[in-house]
């Protein structure tokens, strides 16, 4: 029986894809590099906006803010377009993706306080280095200020979770970098 779509309306959505059995969506950092490319072009052609995101090794994660269902479409357009171009480049003819995401919608700031931090110290707990905002394969830097992101991030929503204001960086960047999981202060409220 086929699964039924979901059921994807406005907001902001917390999504992973992950490989299929053992393999790895990035093999070296031209994979990573290639994939932001499709991402920016998928999100500007079904004129989506990401928030954030993060590349490891054998999955990713992004958060996405969508109008409508239209993310599934999407999604699909850029899984297809990027599993294609890799299994080119490393020869290989099997599924790269498993065959469902996950999709999990955000529904507060306090959510997404949690999740961006999560995001953000992902490479850290897969081994890939030791400070979360030195991970070149992650929009993290950019939310805290230290370098341009390589592609458009909308961060209007994480800049009112961080309490908004000239410092919402700043706090973010503290928050990502501590040790505990604490709520950064200032976040949630405007200023």
């Amino acid at each position: 029986m086929a699964r039924r779509p979901r059921g994807l309306a406005d907001g902001l959505y917390h999504l992973a894809a992950h490989g299929s059995d053992t393999r790895s969506l990035f093999v070296d950092d031209a994979d990573r590099a290639d994939f932001l490319e499709r991402l920016a072009a998928t999100l500007e052609r079904f004129e989506l906006a990401v928030v954030s995101y993060v590349l490891l090794g054998n999955h990713y994660h992004a958060f996405v803010r969508t109008p409508d269902a239209r993310l599934s479409d999407a999604l699909r357009h850029l899984h297809t377009e990027y599993a294609r171009a890799h299994n080119r480049r490393h020869h290989r003819g099997a599924h790269l993706f498993r065959a469902h995401p996950y999709l999990g919608e955000i529904q507060s700031d306090e959510q997404l306080v949690t999740a961006s931090r999560y995001l953000a110290r992902n490479p850290l707990e897969a081994g890939l280095g030791r400070d979360p905002l030195a991970w070149r394969w992650s929009s993290a830097p950019a939310h805290a200020g230290l370098r341009r992101p390589p592609l458009p991030l909308a961060e209007g929503d994480l800049r009112a979770a961080f309490g908004g204001g000239a410092r919402w960086r700043d706090r973010y960047r503290d928050y990502v970098s501590a040790g505990n999981a604490k709520e950064p202060t200032g976040a949630g409220a405007s200023g």
